[in-house]
């Protein structure tokens, strides 16, 4: 990250050569120049040094550098279904050298309206845009894009950032579908999903061979969560299985159908012999897990099929269905990646599998295993 020095002003104010401060400072003549016309940047100690001789606070000698005045990117398509495009903010990231712009959506997603944005968007022509920064460049070039549906992403991502603040990951919120599709597009560096497989009894794996085809990949497991129905606390409708979901004084908030819930639900359905239209509420689409409990939380529907954490989260009752493999996927030529490398050390610490224990309905003795090496 690009600094703007502004020691040689206040020097000059108070009338000291570059000898005298370098003096008083504890530096060499030669290294407070560097400093001085920005060609290196001073440690921590350095700086306090240089403020003390000075005066002044440190904020005060260097400035972040301003961001570029525009920058031109690639829009990825939208991780959920939406209406608008009015949305001008973003974030961005640059994958395989492309800068990616992702909109926030406050619509699709509500915590984007308190969600900072990288860059807003000033200009669009097909999937091109214009952006400008609200981060220095480096900062973005440094973010590591994640999407996926389970918010045990966001958990990974904040421990990451806060393991080293210097490399950003950021979570989007997608469905598995969608996130696998994004990543085809080169529009991520990572994709989470818990896609199963009717015909090889496998989860996630035997979707990437059929989108990577013939492209090396790594599938690493996060976690294995349980996956159900959450009711009202009290479960006043005494819903107990899928089949209940079918009875006329029962509301379902269901998912989009690129959903590993809605899939679930589709399975279970076909075992008790019923289809869509036997259930009220089958063509509705809550965009994420909370967005579907919440649902339920306020009355809206009766039942949603979501994650246990995120019932619990929303002290709902919470009924299991299944329990499902959660992967991360990514090009094997990533691993040179250093911030995919954090990711996956993040992802196997005892720290990570703790606090998703303490969430609970996660199981994670096999958190950061290598599910699957396509090759």
């Amino acid at each position: 990250m690009k600094l703007t020095p502004r020691l040689k002003r206040f020097r000059t104010e108070r009338g000291l050569t570059q000898q005298a401060l370098a003096v008083l400072a504890g530096l060499s003549r030669q290294a407070l120049n560097q400093i001085e016309n920005g060609s290196a940047v001073p440690s921590t100690a350095v700086a306090l040094q240089l403020g003390r001789a000075l005066g002044c606070r440190v904020e005060e000698l260097f400035q972040l550098a301003e961001p570029a005045a525009q920058l031109t990117a690639h829009l990825a398509e939208p991780l959920r279904p939406t209406t608008t495009t009015r949305s001008q903010r973003a974030l961005v990231g640059r994958v395989n050298g492309r800068l990616i712009a992702h909109r926030l959506d406050p619509q699709q997603r509500p915590a984007d309206l308190s969600r900072a944005a990288d860059a807003l968007v000033t200009r669009t022509k097909a999937r091109t845009c214009a952006l400008r920064p609200l981060l220095p460049l480096e900062r973005l070039e440094d973010t590591l894009l994640l999407a996926g549906c389970d918010p045990a992403l966001g958990l990974l991502a904040g421990r990451v950032n806060q393991t080293s603040p210097a490399a950003r990951t950021l979570w989007l919120e997608a469905t598995s579908g969608a996130a696998l599709s994004s990543l085809e597009r080169a529009e991520l560096h990572v994709a989470g999903a818990h896609l199963f497989d009717q015909d090889s009894g496998d989860y996630n794996v035997p979707f990437v061979q059929r989108a990577f085809a013939g492209r090396p990949m790594v599938v690493v497991t996060l976690a294995q969560l349980q996956e159900g129905l959450c009711v009202a606390r009290s479960n006043p409708k005494r819903i107990r299985r899928v089949a209940d979901l079918a009875r006329a004084d029962v509301r379902l908030m269901n998912r989009d159908p690129s959903a590993a819930a809605r899939r679930l639900l589709d399975r279970l359905l076909a075992r008790e012999g019923l289809s869509g239209t036997d259930i009220a509420g089958y063509d509705t689409s809550a965009p994420g897990h909370l967005e579907a409990a919440a649902a339920v939380a306020t009355g809206a529907a009766d039942a949603a099929i979501v994650t246990c954490g995120t019932a619990l989260a929303l002290d709902l009752h919470f009924i299991p269905l299944a329990e499902e493999r959660f992967d991360l996927v990514f090009p094997k030529d990533a691993l040179a990646d250093a911030r995919v490398r954090l990711l996956m050390d993040t992802l196997s610490s005892s720290a990570l599998r703790r606090e998703l224990d303490a969430l609970g309905g996660y199981v994670t003795r096999r958190s950061g295993s290598i599910a699957a090496e396509l090759n």
